[in-house]
Formats: C-alpha cells, structure tokens, sequence
C-alpha cells in the first residue's frame, strides 16, 4: 500500500520539476530579449546604429523564440484587453521593427526610444496575466 503513495510523490515531484524548469526557460528568452534592448538603447545613446540594430534583431529573435516554446491562445475575434499577453507581444514586436528601421536609417535616437518601449512591452508582457 506504501508503493504506490510513493510512486505518486514521486509523479508529482517530476512534474512540479518540469513545470518549474520550462518556466525557466521560457523567462530566460524573455531576459534575453530585454537585455539585448537595453544593449540597443545604450548602442544608440553612442550613436552605434550598426550595433542598435543587430541587438534588436536578436531581440527579435528571442521572442520568437519564446513564443514558439510557448504559445498562447490567439481568440478568434480580437478583442481590447482580452488577452494582455499578446498585446505587450505585438506592441514590442512593432517597437522593434521601428527600432530597426530607424538604425538602418542612422536614426540613433529614434531606434534607442523605439528600443526603450519594446523593453518596457516586454516587462510588462511578464507581469501579465
């Protein structure tokens, strides 16, 4: 009769393990992608549009990322408030685009306050529900 308690603390230890260690992950490209803006922010404050860039590109890349490993559920019909998640997303997606093609431009404070908002979209994304 013991055994089977066991087995079942056991499940239970893997599972809260796995659930634990995917959170971390997905956090992780979410911290990337905030780093590699602060990275871009600072680039453009130097007047590095080069640099501003290729941050927000790999910015870019890690909410990609985060959302492939993750995805949340996109309702048929958008409605404002819904689903703060996917706000914040496309918000800093859109901050990020705008970034970028004020870099390619040679627009280092414009990218740098583009980059600022996409930061600020995406710690706000974590903070919701």
């Amino acid at each position: 009769m013991k055994t089977p308690s066991y087995l079942l603390v056991a499940g239970f230890i893997v599972i809260a393990g796995n659930s634990a260690l995917t959170y971390a992950v997905e956090n992780q490209h979410a911290k990337e992608a905030e780093q590699h803006l602060e990275k871009a922010v600072e680039s453009g404050k130097a007047g590095d549009t080069k640099g501003e860039a290729a941050h927000a590109q790999e910015a870019e890349k890690d909410l990609i990322q985060e959302n492939k490993e993750k995805p949340y559920p996109q309702p048929s019909k958008q409605i404002t408030g819904e689903n703060p998640k996917a706000e914040h997303d496309k918000a800093a997606f859109e901050d990020i685009e705008k970034a970028k093609a004020h870099a390619k431009k040679g627009h280092a404070k414009q990218a740098a306050d583009a980059a600022k908002k996409a930061e600020s979209h995406i710690k706000d994304k974590e903070l919701s529900k």
